[in-house]
């Protein structure tokens, strides 16, 4: 499933606080402002999520995949993303964590399972 603009203000307007119309300016002007961020050389950083930062490359040198012929491509802008911890923990959840992965809420050992379990933090163990 693909999230799009439109399930974005639907979100926003089912939280009830502001019309749909509000709604969909407040998206779009938040995506605004991040585009605009980017297009200025800015990093956008939203706390619990990720950070897009705006990366230079270098020309290189390519070929024509029809001809073989060799080419120099131009020096361009890319937009890159890091994702949080938070972002990641989410991600890797124990839903979605492959086999044989430490679940994330597990108990460290066992004299902590009577305790609360304790949060592992990914890049951590």
């Amino acid at each position: 499933m693909t999230l799009t603009k439109a399930d974005l203000v639907a979100a926003v307007y089912a939280q009830g606080l502001l019309t749909k119309a509000e709604a969909a300016d407040a998206v779009e002007r938040s995506l605004d402002l991040i585009k605009e961020a980017l297009g200025n050389g800015e990093e956008v950083l939203v706390s619990g999520f990720g950070k897009w930062s705006v990366r230079a490359k270098t020309e290189r040198r390519g070929r024509n995949p029809q001809t073989g012929d060799p080419l120099t491509l131009p020096p361009r802008r890319v937009v890159t993303f890091r994702p949080s911890r938070v972002l990641k923990a989410r991600v890797q959840s124990e839903e979605g964590a492959p086999a044989g992965q430490p679940s994330l809420t597990a108990p460290v050992n066992a004299a902590d399972s009577a305790d609360k379990p304790k949060v592992l933090r990914p890049g951590y163990f």
